[in-house]
């Protein structure tokens, strides 16, 4: 029998093999004639289904495996060129080496030529062969002997993990204990934190390619002040050079002290400034500013000062969180209260991410929390940027056409010099419920739908433009059909075209007490009866 090495390899057997043909290594064992490393592969089972047939099936359920025989000492060949086993083990260790880094390889727990007498390697060589222990196969077996032999193995081939220094921790103006002396971390305009290296002046060490010299860490804590008062500041977020949200902790009377004077909307008074040696250059607020004050032991209190915005509530619009899973719950609220339209609430931190990726949410400066203000403009002209975004997620997902559109926004009133916008409105409701253009062709008495007049001249409108899918928006169609009476001047009256925005614009009215009445094509109003009378006469 004799003791193996037992393996497997979870890429591709055929490129293993290839790769193995080609290496110095393994064909030095094929000169010695010493065991060399294989694999089975597709060639191995043609060649056993046409010389060995009856071991076809064993064969293949060892597809991707193999072994390697490590007892039964050396060929005459290797002991010829003066080659020991010691130099042999080595030649082994090494082709695994490189077949560990070029493909998926996995060492059988219960290989007896893993043993921890170093029989056939030494305990630095096992180590180096299943990458101190990575590659060790038989945690999940359900042999109970073969999990102990795994938990043995991996206790005796694992490194221990050095610990090292959590970096996210860190932020500007703390104090980080390296190279025998306190650094003052400092940020580059990436957002990099660094630290002068302590060796020479100028020198930055990036504080993300030394976590392993960082001795100890001191934590910056901010101050905010005002005359004799002082506490200490736990987050804060400005939106411009505004503060609309301050954590402070500290000596109750202090506290109240500093943010009674910022809840009145001041960051000065009695001739004295609000200060801070993190918030720099800040105003607050008029009007709006809240305080959120709880008292805890031995008269230290804890405070939340904040602008409403910034409260999840019908119209905020400051997202708030520690992280960025609670950032996008603060996005999921105002999805929920601020906007109107229907959406699919599993895709929500897809339509954040489109959000951020077309700068419609701005990210805030602040301290120990995140932020970001929604730009309400995408809530403007009946929400159409944010139901674009909308309807752009549900097209990425499948859950929609390609070729869906979002609604067309309404067009805005034309202004005019003598009616209200309720006029106007009127005029156009007035439209929307006429015939459409070409709809009465061929009728020789049309009913007026709206007359519309001033000093000089009167239209009557008999139909409405229906408007196309080309159109930019919808409603407010400007085209209409009807006859056009110039009072000064009867020849030149007319049937054809009317800009009703045009005829808005110069001040045309609506006669509101115009109704039932009909136009033939000579231009002549008056009532159904009466125009067909003067047709049959």
């Amino acid at each position: 029998m004799g003791a193996y090495l037992n393996f497997q390899t979870k890429s591709n057997p055929n490129e293993v093999m290839a790769y193995l043909d080609t290496n110095s290594i393994q064909k030095k064992l094929y000169q010695l004639e010493e065991q060399s490393i294989f694999i089975v592969d597709d060639e191995h089972l043609a060649w056993v289904k046409k010389e060995r047939p009856d071991m076809l099936e064993m064969e293949t359920k060892k597809y991707g495996k193999g072994d390697i025989k490590t007892s039964g000492g050396i060929s005459f060949k290797t002991e010829e060129a003066g080659i020991t086993y010691e130099d042999l083990a080595e030649m082994w260790v090494q082709l695994f080496e490189e077949l560990n880094k070029q493909f998926k390889m996995k060492y059988y727990a219960h290989s007896c030529s893993l043993s921890l007498d170093s029989s056939y390697f030494t305990l630095e060589q096992m180590k180096r062969i299943t990458n101190n222990g990575k590659l060790l196969s038989g945690k999940s077996s359900k042999n109970e002997h073969v999990v102990a032999l795994y938990n043995k193995y991996y206790a005796a081939f694992s490194e221990p993990e050095e610990e090292v220094f959590d970096i996210s921790i860190v932020n500007k103006k703390d104090y980080l204990f390296v190279n025998e002396g306190w650094r003052k971390v400092e940020k580059d305009y990436t957002g990099k934190l660094w630290i002068h290296d302590g060796v020479q002046q100028f020198t930055r060490s990036y504080i993300a390619d030394i976590p392993h010299l960082i001795e100890d860490h001191k934590k910056y804590v901010p101050k905010i002040r005002y005359m004799g008062s002082h506490s200490d500041i736990e987050a804060f977020i400005q939106d411009g050079t505004t503060l609309i949200y301050l954590e402070t902790i500290g000596q109750e009377a202090m506290i109240k002290s500093i943010t009674s004077v910022l809840m009145q909307g001041r960051v000065k008074m009695n001739d004295h400034d609000v200060e801070s040696d993190a918030i720099q250059h800040f105003d607050i607020n008029k009007a709006g500013n809240k305080r959120k004050l709880v008292a805890l032991d031995d008269g230290i209190a804890h405070a939340i000062l904040y602008h409403a915005p910034s409260i999840v509530d019908a119209n905020f619009s400051v997202l708030i969180g520690r992280d960025n899973d609670e950032l996008l719950s603060s996005f999921s609220a105002w999805m929920e209260k601020s906007q109107p339209l229907p959406y699919p609430k599993n895709l929500t931190k897809e339509i954040y991410t489109k959000l951020q990726e077309k700068d419609k949410l701005d990210k805030l400066t602040s301290l120990n929390i995140e932020a970001a203000k929604v730009d309400l403009s995408i809530l403007e002209e009946e929400c159409y940027d944010l139901q674009e975004i909308i309807l752009e997620v549900c097209r990425e997902h499948g859950l929609i056409s390609p070729d869906a559109k979002p609604l067309k926004q309404k067009a805005p009133l034309p202004k005019s010099p003598s009616l209200t916008v309720m006029q106007v409105q009127k005029i156009y409701d007035t439209l929307e419920e006429m015939p459409k253009t070409y709809s009465l062709d061929g009728v020789a008495i049309k009913p007026v739908g709206l007359k519309l007049f001033n000093h000089n001249m009167t239209a009557y409108v008999v139909e409405a433009d229906s408007g196309n899918d080309d159109d930019e928006f919808i409603g407010l169609q400007s085209q209409c059909f009807g006859f056009v009476e110039n009072l000064s001047a009867p020849d030149c009256s007319e049937w054809g075209y009317i800009n009703i925005e045009e005829y808005i614009g110069l001040g045309f009215e609506m006669d509101l007490f115009f109704e039932n009445m009909y136009i033939d094509s000579n231009g002549r109003v008056d009532t159904l009866e009466n125009l067909k009378i003067k047709e049959a006469a």
